[in-house]
Order: C-alpha cells, then sequence, then structure tokens
C-alpha cells in the first residue's frame, strides 16, 4: 500500500507538493526556472503558488527587477498538522449536532387497508412498556365498525384487563354508548360544537403518532418522540378543558 504523502493528508495538491519540494532542494527560484524544474507549464505554477504562499511554506523575495520564491522550514508543515487538529476538535461538536439532528428525523410509514391498520394497530401496542399510556382522539360513525381492526394483542394489552392505560377524546354519541374502564379515560366533544363523526383516528404513544383513516383505510405513521411529545401536551392540555 502506497504510503500517503504528508502534503496529500494537509490538504495540498500534488503540484504544490512538487512546487515546495523543488525549492527546498534548490534554493530561490523563479516561475520561469519553477516550471523548468518542475516540469510544470508556467500556468500551474501560477495555480498551485497560492497555496504554499498562504500557507507561508514559501516566500516572495525581491531580487531588483526579479522575484524569487524560497520555501520556508519543514517544521511548517508539524504547525499546520496542529493547526488543523486544533481546529477539527472545535469544528467537531458543530459536525455532531448535524448528525444527531439528523437521526432526529421523523420517520414516516404508510400502511393500506384493513390488515395495514391491523398491523399500525399492533406495532403501536406491542412496543408499548407496561402501564404506559396511550391517547386516542376517535372521530367514528359507528365505533363498534372500528373495533373490526384491532388485532388479538389490542385486547390482550389495551382490553379491560389489559396493562396499558387509555386517554380518549371522541364524539357524545360513542362516549355515552361504550361501557364504562377502569383503564380508560374519556371524555366527549359536545355535539352542540360538532357531531365529530370524522371517521379518524390519531393514536399518541410515547414516541410514535398514528393517524387512521378509516375510510380510504390508510394509517400514515409517524416516529418521532418530539412529535408524540407535541401531541401528548396539546391532547392533555384539550383534555383537561373538556
Amino acid at each position: 500500500m502506497k504510503k500517503e504523502s504528508i502534503f496529500n493528508t494537509l490538504g495540498f495538491s500534488p503540484s504544490a507538493e512538487k512546487i515546495y519540494l523543488a525549492l527546498l532542494e534548490k534554493g530561490g527560484k523563479t516561475l520561469s526556472e519553477i516550471s523548468k524544474i518542475t516540469g510544470l507549464y508556467r500556468p500551474a505554477v501560477y495555480r498551485h503558488l497560492p497555496e504554499l504562499l498562504q500557507a507561508n511554506l514559501i516566500s516572495p523575495i525581491k531580487r531588483g527587477r526579479r522575484t524569487l520564491y524560497t520555501a520556508e522550514s519543514p517544521h511548517l508543515l508539524s504547525v499546520l498538522a496542529k493547526e488543523r487538529a486544533v481546529n477539527l476538535e472545535a469544528a467537531l461538536p458543530s459536525y455532531m449536532n448535524l448528525f444527531l439532528n439528523r437521526t432526529k428525523a421523523p420517520k414516516f410509514t404508510v400502511y393500506q387497508g384493513k390488515a395495514g391498520i391491523k398491523s399500525v394497530y399492533e406495532y403501536i401496542v406491542s412496543t408499548a412498556k407496561k402501564e404506559e399510556v396511550i391517547y386516542r382522539y376517535e372521530s367514528p360513525r359507528d365505533y363498534t365498525v372500528a373495533k373490526e381492526y384491532y388485532p388479538e394483542i389490542y385486547y390482550q394489552r389495551a382490553g379491560r384487563n389489559g396493562d396499558i392505560d387509555k386517554y380518549v377524546i371522541t364524539n357524545e354519541i360513542t362516549d355515552i354508548s361504550r361501557a364504562k374502564r377502569l383503564n380508560r379515560a374519556s371524555k366527549s366533544i359536545p355535539k352542540s360544537y360538532d357531531s365529530f363523526d370524522y371517521n379518524i383516528t390519531q393514536l399518541i404513544s410515547a414516541d410514535k403518532v398514528v393517524f387512521i383513516d378509516f375510510d380510504t383505510e390508510t394509517a400514515i405513521l409517524i416516529e418521532a418522540p418530539r412529535f408524540a411529545e407535541f401531541q401528548r401536551k396539546l391532547f392533555q392540555l384539550f383534555f383537561r378543558k373538556l
């Protein structure tokens, strides 16, 4: 495996390295002389000299009407390496923030059909911790039809004897018709305000939010703790006001 040049590691071009090494060996030279001893065309020398000048690896010297360029001590390469290491350490936290924020980006999944809705219910319930609370907005036209989409695990964990608690905001008809349960706290939207029968349900768990449209049998799952916390706070505020 070919050993990587220190110049390449520090971000210099191969041509800049060639110019510096030629001047280090030969001493001060003009542009024409640099072109001749390196084999680089003069435009290339013009293009790469600024790399070395900016890094203070070479210096211009006036000799009458001529300008010579001479190489400075190679120990400056070590200084440059240390400076770049310090700059990297200073910049690293901001790079890490970008990376962490990227990993926090919400994940969206769409489920279709009755089987898809059952799958998203199963995912929400099966990943919930014991005694976790699931918050639910529901606007069914007929809540008994919505129950047909529940998988078996929903009844096991969120049913009457389950280990998951539920807070529900629903319409008046559903709230009145449905049996009361110890693990379900329910309040209703006043019918005088709205019938609230859009046939749409929203579920909020610890780190997930789900929207289910029963008319089109479509469910949209958003996996993002911040989204879930945002929706949960709104639910809790609204629930207290009802």
